[in-house]
């Protein structure tokens, strides 16, 4: 019998029990599914996250203080000092930040990121104003009580109106609105980066935090310069400036556009690795499932097999029909499985707003992978089939 024979024959025998054999083929697509948009996943992550660095800025660092406290605090005069120390940094802010700020604009009220920052802030972060305009240096020296909003806080409060020259109560302080931040797409962890307002550092400092200090600064090297060696001697400076004990020697942290990237690829390798789990024992399951349906199907065909056997079809013949039957229900399911984790994927990709990146080496990878499970699972099923004594066969009841 000719594999065109063989394989007409398999769609036969498989159609007589069309519930039975799509049940089967679950495992599979559940399966493949998953190896699809495990992949299709990992790309977009990788993707998107290397466009947040390069957008923020691949040049730009921060280092902050953590860890036990010594008491001192970084001034303006630092700024000044690590300036004319550090040629390669082309520009520099200090940073504090007060998480859900209560925000008023007559009846209307929401809750926002607080950032006091500098002029050069908006350059480190490459980010840059819809209307109205960004901070000056004379903001920055006047201590003025104005503010750069972010595009939610526009939503939730001007959802209507132009919101440049408004005055807003943060936390009961009055602020001028100045400006409104071109949307900016959700970070990798999903945290909402427009919901945000920018002020004077100096503001922040007087108005709402008391001091005139700050203990993180945002910095921004020149394009040819190693971002973890500048930033390394930074903090070499400060440890030397606060001489703080041993114990504290980790007062400073680092954070690189780099360490970001890392922290993304490793929770994306993480949940590649739990994909992967997932799919491999979809995939065991779904071949476990294959096989006891052939043996089903061997046992209920057995006369047939005897009657085969008995006009004159070969061994391999009835081994090759068992075979081609498991591959074909593994392949249904394959196919079935890319469609539907392709369309996951799609709108995955869509509600994160996330670039769909189609994986040609996935797809062949999953139909190759199918067939394999069709092979390996059938091939006992079939073996049996084949083993089976025509004068036994055509006897069985």
């Amino acid at each position: 019998m000719n594999l065109k024979n063989i394989f007409i024959t398999a769609l036969r025998a498989l159609s007589k029990n069309k519930l039975r054999s799509a049940l089967t083929s679950i495992g599979i697509i559940i399966g493949i599914s998953s190896v699809i948009v495990m992949v299709g996943m990992g790309n977009s992550a990788r993707v998107e996250v290397r466009e947040k660095v390069v957008s923020y800025g691949a040049n730009a660092f921060m280092v902050y203080l953590s860890g036990g406290r010594t008491g001192k605090w970084l001034i303006d005069a630092d700024l000044v000092t690590l300036r004319k120390y550090f040629s390669d940094i082309e520009y520099i802010s200090p940073y504090q930040s007060r998480n859900h700020s209560l925000v008023r604009y007559n009846n209307k009220n929401t809750r926002t990121r607080l950032e006091g920052v500098s002029d050069e802030y908006f350059q480190i972060k490459s980010l840059k104003t819809q209307q109205g305009r960004s901070l000056i240096p004379f903001d920055i020296s006047a201590t003025a009580k104005v503010a750069v909003i972010g595009m939610t806080v526009k939503e939730d409060l001007f959802p209507d109106k132009n919101p440049v020259g408004e005055q807003i109560l943060v936390e009961g302080v009055p602020l001028t609105i100045i400006g409104l931040l071109e949307y900016l797409p959700a970070s990798f962890g999903g945290r909402d980066v427009n919901n945000v307002i920018d002020i004077p550092y100096t503001t922040f400092n007087i108005r709402f935090a008391n001091r005139r200090s700050f203990d993180e600064i945002w910095v921004k090297s020149s394009a040819d310069t190693d971002v973890g060696e500048l930033g390394q001697s930074i903090m070499d400076y400060m440890i030397q400036k606060f001489n703080p004990p041993e114990k504290d020697r980790n007062l400073f942290q680092l954070s690189t556009s780099e360490d970001k990237l890392k922290t993304a690829n490793d929770i994306s390798n993480a949940l590649a690795i739990l994909l992967a789990g997932i799919a491999s024992i979809s995939l065991f399951v779904g071949g476990v499932g294959i096989m006891n349906i052939m043996l089903v199907s061997v046992t209920e065909r057995t006369r047939e097999i005897g009657i085969r056997m008995a006009i004159g079809a070969k061994k391999q013949d009835i081994m090759m029909q068992f075979l081609v039957e498991s591959v074909i229900l593994s392949l249904v399911g394959g196919v079935v499985g890319i469609i539907l984790g392709l369309s996951l994927y799609g709108a995955i990709t869509y509600f994160v707003d996330w670039p769909f990146i189609f994986s040609f080496f996935s797809v062949i990878v999953s139909v190759l992978f199918a067939t394999m499970v069709g092979i390996f699972f059938g091939y006992y099923p079939a073996q049996k089939a084949s083993d089976l004594k025509p004068i036994e066969a055509l006897r069985f009841e």
